[in-house]
């Protein structure tokens, strides 16, 4: 079983790349802290197919913004916790967040954890 943490992230096309240097070294923190994985998505294709709706027209993309995911996965909710106490006690981790906050909002960013289901016997 895996828990995972999604983050949505509204890109300015113009800044995608400083937004990729800037969270490489804090997925980096999360990494060394012991999670599973931390992956970081780039838009490719994002059209509405196969009978679904467009994903940034739900979050109302702007014309110039991109819309770029992270997956963290952790064993479960409790050890995504110790990972998480852990990063918190790096002295490295404000000045980093502070490089990437200058790039993305709150407003900017969506959060929302996942549990994958065991198969069905």
């Amino acid at each position: 079983m895996a828990y995972c943490s999604v983050f949505l992230y509204r890109v300015p096309r113009r800044k995608a790349e400083a937004f990729v240097q800037a969270l490489r070294p804090i997925m980096k923190l999360f990494e060394d802290a012991g999670c599973l994985s931390d992956e970081l998505l780039r838009p490719k294709d994002m059209t509405a197919k196969f009978g679904g709706a467009s994903l940034p027209s739900a979050v109302e993309l702007a014309k110039d913004e991109e819309l770029w995911i992270e997956i963290a996965k952790f064993k479960d909710a409790s050890h995504m916790k110790d990972v998480h106490s852990h990063v918190a006690k790096n002295p490295d981790l404000e000045k980093l967040h502070s490089r990437f906050d200058l790039l993305i909002s709150g407003k900017e960013v969506y959060h929302a954890e996942f549990e994958s289901l065991r198969p069905q016997p």
